[in-house]
């Protein structure tokens, strides 16, 4: 299979890198209207009044978490690695957060809502300049009736679990698995319809198959398979059947498109959980102890 034996190759060196368990988030959220240019340019703005500076492409502040932006102007925190007990840190992210969103609703004019969901946002701005995602919008906007809402209209929360070596991403998989169907886990009814009719071969990979994967090496063969079978951006054919074979640099770039429940993510050699919902952050905080509880559990069970 095309790309298989060097994307072991690259889990298995940057697994060996991780060191320890770490954990992180994403915590997304979604402007209470429409988000113009100029109001887009002036949460930027007011995000580096705030103390975040532009580092090697993301704004990043002095605790290491660093905010990004979604197509439709959504506003996303990510944590620096954060250990199982990291509770100070965790609180003091969390307050940082709570006080960015207030500093832009007062500075900007733009107010952000811990909701996972606003109707009515396919058709707006599309506010991110970088060529990845203006495909995307525009590959979305044929392959299924409501990606361009998922893009713009969504607010999400990301788990994230270090992969400490291969031979442990079946059983972290599975656990991702079992706890995106769990109450508090899972994706809310508007959510998950459009999840349901954004793009099939990106957003298609079901956790049932997992129950029949007998091991990490299989199941790094499927995820690869999958994302050969999904359509590139570009081209609208399925990546692996371009012609001449991009390179191993443009297959990676294209796996980090794909959109499943529970995905590798290979920038921080991860296990990421997607399924959550959009929530204040009193109730994020007892989700996030949640996740860590389970997590232990999982692996005190291997012991």
């Amino acid at each position: 299979m095309r790309y298989l034996e060097e994307f072991r190759d690259l889990l298995a060196r940057r697994a060996a890198r991780t060191g320890e368990r770490t954990f992180g988030f994403e915590y997304e959220l979604i402007s209470s209207k429409p988000v113009s240019y100029e109001g887009f340019r002036r949460v930027k703005d007011a995000v580096t009044e705030a103390g975040f500076v532009h580092r090697n492409r993301q704004l990043i502040d002095d605790s290491g978490m660093y905010i990004t932006f979604e197509p439709g102007g959504q506003i996303e925190f990510s944590s620096p690695p954060l250990r199982r007990f990291d509770f100070d840190l965790f609180d003091m992210l969390l307050d940082k957060i709570d006080g960015v969103v207030e500093f832009v609703k007062a500075a900007a004019g733009v107010e952000y809502l811990p909701k996972p969901y606003i109707a009515g946002r396919g058709t707006a701005p599309m506010l991110l300049e970088a060529e990845r995602y203006k495909a995307l919008h525009e590959l979305l906007g044929r392959t299924g009736n409501r990606g361009r809402e998922m893009m713009k209209g969504t607010a999400a929360i990301h788990f994230h679990a270090a992969l400490m070596n291969t031979e442990e991403l079946l059983r972290l998989w599975i656990f991702m698995c079992s706890l995106s169907r769990e109450e508090g886990f899972r994706m809310g009814p508007d959510r998950r319809d459009i999840w349901n009719r954004t793009d099939p071969s990106r957003c298609g990979l079901t956790c049932t198959a997992s129950k029949n994967i007998s091991n990490s090496s299989v199941l790094v063969e499927q995820l690869v398979s999958f994302a050969l079978r999904a359509v590139d951006l570009h081209t609208e054919i399925p990546f692996g059947e371009r012609s001449p074979q991009p390179d191993f640099i443009s297959f990676l770039e294209h796996f980090s498109t794909i959109f499943t429940d529970v995905r590798l993510n290979l920038k921080g050699m991860t296990i990421e959980l997607r399924t959550l919902d959009s929530r204040p952050l009193h109730l994020f905080r007892e989700t996030w102890l949640t996740y860590l509880d389970m997590f232990q559990r999982v692996m005190d069970d291997r012991a």
